[in-house]
């Protein structure tokens, strides 16, 4: 893919006035896509929609790679912090790295420190948007991420990472994979921002996805708008890939939250 596309949606549920009429940008799964390829047509995309915020869903670079080297995914982040908001959650290869899963002694605190300071890294940790908006950024254990057996992520887990919601807010979570929206509808997030799946990477006409991280077939939360009780998730289909690099009928995409 040579090519990145603006993907919007609108979103209405429980909106509070402080949010009505605004946008938020969302990126996933960049993976140090194309060597930097896209930097500029995201930048640019950004510069025309004028979002209150960028918001980072994870594995925006790769957990095979030296996070101390020269990373094309820093000079990204580093250039829309100059302009924009910008908040930062884990995925996967974010928490590989910060454990040292492969144990190859790399070093992660020193990708985190050449974060431009006005980047706001969320680790189970929240920041307010608005008085009654808050943004959280889940990271979860790595177990969570297996591909044949792990955990389910539901309420309790999730109150137990994040603690209680704010009562009389409106929470936008940003929860790298999509399949346990029911445990984050009930914990209760408004707005549920995910990726992880690459959009199944190879998308067919009416079937959608063809497989998941977790190698699903046709996994149910591949890419686009659901909804789960109050809660809306949309699930990004990313900006890169890694390992299998292939995208069918999978353009990379930036995506822009409407609120009304």
């Amino acid at each position: 893919m040579r090519r990145i596309k603006t993907t919007e949606y609108t979103v209405d549920n429980g909106v509070p006035e402080s949010l009505k009429g605004k946008c938020i940008a969302f990126l996933s799964d960049y993976h140090e896509a194309a060597g930097g390829l896209f930097e500029k047509d995201i930048l640019r995309i950004l510069k025309e929609e004028k979002p209150e915020c960028v918001l980072l869903g994870g594995d925006m670079l790769n957990s095979n790679e030296d996070p101390s080297d020269d990373l094309q995914c820093l000079k990204l982040i580093n250039a829309m912090a100059k302009k924009h908001k910008v908040f930062y959650a884990y995925g996967n290869h974010e928490k590989k790295l910060s454990i040292d899963y492969y144990d190859k002694g790399v070093d992660f605190e020193r990708f985190l420190k050449r974060l431009d300071p006005r980047v706001t890294v969320l680790r189970n940790d929240n920041v307010r948007l608005f008085d009654d908006v808050y943004i959280y950024g889940l990271d979860i254990p790595i177990e969570f991420y297996g591909r044949i057996h792990f955990p389910d992520l539901n309420k309790s887990v999730m109150a137990g990472l994040l603690g209680k919601k704010p009562e009389d807010a409106y929470t936008i979570l940003l929860a790298h994979t999509p399949d346990f929206i029911k445990g984050y509808s009930g914990w209760g997030a408004d707005l549920i921002l995910a990726g992880h799946f690459h959009g199944g990477m190879v998308r067919l006409p009416l079937l959608g996805g063809v497989i998941s991280p977790r190698l699903r077939l046709f996994p149910k939360y591949d890419y686009g708008l659901y909804k789960e009780g109050n809660a809306v998730e949309i699930v990004t289909n990313g900006v890169g890939q890694h390992s299998v690099k292939i995208k069918i009928n999978n353009c990379p995409e930036v995506v822009i939250v409407r609120f009304k």
